[in-house]
């Protein structure tokens, strides 16, 4: 299954992604501005992952993958915490250096807030971001977010704990323009 953007494909991981998969765990900047951490990991450990994921339960894990060129990665966004029966998700997105700020990340989060309200029957899906990310912030207001609270140190970096804002948009929110028919 494929969900398109206007620029991106949003499909399942292959066994093509694990270079892309490998450098996103192993990207220091991307690690400063998000709640994971990167760490030195073996191909055979990212692979091992990479195949566990089929069987991840209540999440949806998708590749970001450029329109015109399908098996080209930029990156990945994850569906996750999936509650059918109150309709709420968590939503994350991590995408290469080389992509970024070029529109990719907007498309993607759109195109997957418009299936999960659409397809999935959701209500409510949240984002979780650092305080210090202002672009990832500015990405999810341009998206329709809106911030709901702030969780003080929540999150260890750099020596110390970081704010973590809590973003969410509901499905009587989303815009006339995410829908398509």
């Amino acid at each position: 299954m494929n969900i398109e953007g206007d620029k991106v494909i949003l499909r399942e991981m292959r066994e093509q992604d694990k270079e892309m998969l490998l450098n996103l765990i192993k990207d220091s900047e991307t690690e400063k501005v998000t709640g994971g951490y990167s760490s030195p990991v073996s191909y055979d450990h990212q692979m091992d992952w990479f195949r566990s994921q089929s069987d991840a339960a209540r999440s949806l894990r998708c590749v970001v993958a450029n329109k015109e060129k399908s098996e080209t990665s930029l990156g990945i966004l994850i569906l996750s915490n999936v509650d059918e029966r109150n309709g709420m998700a968590e939503i994350y997105i991590k995408l290469l250096k080389m992509v970024r700020g070029k529109g990719y990340g907007a498309d993607s989060v759109n195109a997957l807030v418009r299936y999960a309200f659409c397809e999935l029957q959701l209500n409510c899906i949240r984002a979780n971001i650092l305080e210090n990310n202002m672009v990832s912030r500015r990405m999810f207001e341009k998206c329709g977010f809106k911030q709901k609270g702030m969780y003080k140190s929540k999150i260890y970096k750099d020596g110390c704990y970081r704010n973590v804002c809590s973003f969410e948009i509901t499905a009587t929110a989303i815009p006339l323009a995410l829908d398509r028919d």
